[in-house]
């Protein structure tokens, strides 16, 4: 069996750092996750995706800078569910019962920072999917080696 790519394992580390399934999430509920020492994580379901109808996340950590919250950072991802064969239209699997999850946005307050995958319908930017997958690959493996746990739905 061949192993996972870098998207199938940010899909299962995001479902281990949760604590439950990616389809289990609700539309417009905050999922805020606690580590003693680090920023919360917070996990927001998005409206879907208008080219794909893949659902859509938000991921961030915030901090307070006069009075507003600020990103550090802010990623948008899509869930591509097990099963799903959009996906791999783009990047090849033969773990088709896997779910895959890819970056679409970064942003950042300070310094401001926006960047984006995919500018129009059928165009993106191969180098910058490569780099914000891969920081999303690091991201989420620290977060869960933090020990973040749900703390609250709202």
């Amino acid at each position: 069996m061949t192993e996972p790519n870098r998207y199938e394992k940010s899909y299962a580390r995001l479902e281990r750092i949760l604590g439950l399934p990616l389809a289990d999430l609700e539309l417009d509920k905050i999922y805020r996750l606690r580590a003693e020492g680090f920023m919360d994580f917070v996990v927001e379901i998005l409206p879907r995706c208008a080219e794909t109808g893949a659902r859509i996340l938000s991921l961030a950590h915030y901090f307070r800078q006069a009075g507003g919250l600020c990103q550090d950072p802010e990623m948008t991802v899509r869930i591509f569910p097990p099963g799903s064969t959009a996906f791999l239209q783009m990047v090849s699997s033969t773990r088709h019962e896997l779910g895959r999850l890819e970056a679409l946005t970064f942003q950042q307050a300070i310094p401001p920072v926006y960047q984006l995958i995919y500018p129009a319908p059928g165009r993106y930017y191969p180098k910058r999917r490569e780099e914000l997958n891969a920081f999303l690959t690091m991201w989420l493996r620290n977060v869960e080696h933090q020990g973040h746990r749900l703390i609250e739905v709202g």
